[in-house]
C-alpha cells in the first residue's frame, strides 16, 4: 500500500468516526425515554459534550491530512450543533452567584455501600468541611460513625431503618417524608425542611436515582420526583445522584416540568478517577428563592467511585 493510499484510508476512517461521534452526541438526546433504544440513549446523552469534542477533533485531523473541504464542513456542522446544545443548557441553568451571601453549606456524597473502611475518613472530612447539612447516598457504610456524626449534626431526616439516603444537619430541620418515600425510590428519596440562621426555611430533597438501564422503574421515579417537586412552595434545593448529566433527556424533562435550574458549570463526579474530565451525574438544582453561591467537588480520595458536591446556597423568601 502506498503512502497516499494509506492517507486516504486514514482520512476516510477519521471522517466516519467523526460522524459516528457526532451522531452519538446529538441523536440520543432526541429519542423518547421509553423508545427501544432508550436505555442506550440515556447512557450516551450524558456524555454528549465528550462525543461532540471527539467528533470535532477527528474532523479537524481529517482536514489537516488533506480532506480540508469535507473535514472543514463537518467541523462547521459540529460547532453549530455544539452551539445549539450549549444554548439549550444555558436556558436551563444559572451561573453561580458568587457575589451573594451564602446562608447554608450542603454536602452531598454517594458513600458507596461497601466503603466501610473509609467511614472514619469520610466523617472527618465532612466535619472539617464546615458544612451545615450532610446528605449521604448509600449511607449504610457509615453505620460505625453515625453516633459521632449525630453528635455534631443532631438533626436528622427521621429515618430509623433502611436508611439508604440520609440527611444530618446542624440546623433545625423537619422531615417532610419521615417514611421511606415513594415506593419506586425504596429508601433513596428524602425530603426535609431546613431553617438556616437567616430564618428563611427551605425544602431540601435528596435523591438517589436508579441507573438508566432499569427501564420502567427509572421513569416512575422521574414522575414521582416531578410530582413531589411541584407540590412544594418556596425556596427549594434538589441534590443527589441522578445517574444522568443535567443536559440529559431525563434531567431536561425534570427541569422543564418543575422550573428547577441546574448550575451553569456542573461538577464532574463520575468516575472519580477522571476528575474534572468525568461526567456530572451527581447534581444540584435550585428554584424559588434558592441560589447557588458556590459549588466544588468533595471527597475525591474517600474511597467512593463518585466525587461528592460541596454547595453553598443563598436563601431568600
Amino acid at each position: 500500500m502506498t503512502a497516499n493510499a494509506f492517507r486516504q484510508r486514514l482520512i476516510g476512517a477519521l471522517l466516519c468516526l467523526s460522524v459516528l461521534a457526532l451522531l452519538a452526541g446529538t441523536v440520543p438526546g432526541t429519542l423518547p425515554l421509553l423508545s427501544p433504544l432508550g436505555t442506550v440513549a440515556r447512557v450516551l446523552d450524558s456524555v454528549a459534550p465528550q462525543m461532540l469534542g471527539l467528533a470535532l477533533v477527528l474532523s479537524l485531523l481529517a482536514a489537516l491530512l488533506g480532506a480540508w473541504r469535507m473535514g472543514g464542513a463537518l467541523a462547521v456542522v459540529i460547532m453549530a450543533l455544539t452551539g445549539w446544545f450549549s444554548l439549550q443548557h444555558v436556558q436551563r441553568s444559572l451561573p453561580v452567584a458568587d457575589t451573594m451571601q451564602s446562608d447554608v453549606r450542603v454536602i452531598f456524597f454517594n458513600v458507596l455501600s461497601e466503603n466501610v473502611a473509609n467511614a472514619e475518613r469520610i466523617r472527618q472530612a465532612a466535619s472539617e468541611s464546615g458544612a451545615d447539612v450532610l446528605a449521604f447516598a448509600e449511607s449504610e457504610a457509615l453505620g460505625a460513625v453515625l453516633p459521632q456524626l449525630r453528635t455534631e449534626y443532631p438533626y436528622d431526616s427521621g429515618c430509623q431503618k433502611h436508611c439508604r439516603t440520609l440527611v444530618l444537619s446542624k440546623l433545625p430541620l423537619e422531615p417532610t417524608n419521615p417514611d421511606e418515600g415513594p415506593m419506586a425510590w425504596d429508601g433513596r428519596l428524602v425530603s426535609v425542611t431546613v431553617t438556616p440562621t437567616s430564618g428563611v426555611p427551605f425544602t431540601l430533597i435528596v435523591a438517589h436515582k436508579l441507573k438508566p438501564w432499569f427501564a420502567g422503574q427509572v421513569e416512575l421515579q422521574d414522575t414521582q420526583l416531578q410530582t413531589r417537586t411541584n407540590a412544594i412552595a418556596g425556596p427549594l434545593v434538589v441534590v443527589g445522584d441522578f445517574n444522568a448529566a443535567p443536559w440529559s433527556a431525563p434531567s431536561r424533562e425534570l427541569i422543564d416540568a418543575t422550573g428547577l435550574r441546574a448550575p451553569r458549570v456542573p461538577v464532574p463526579t463520575w468516575p472519580v478517577e477522571a476528575g474534572r474530565f468525568g461526567v456530572p451525574i451527581d447534581n444540584i438544582f435550585v428554584r424559588g428563592g434558592a441560589r447557588l453561591t458556590g459549588l466544588q467537588p468533595f471527597g475525591d480520595d474517600l474511597g467512593s467511585n463518585h466525587r461528592g458536591l460541596l454547595a453553598e446556597v443563598a436563601i431568600s423568601g
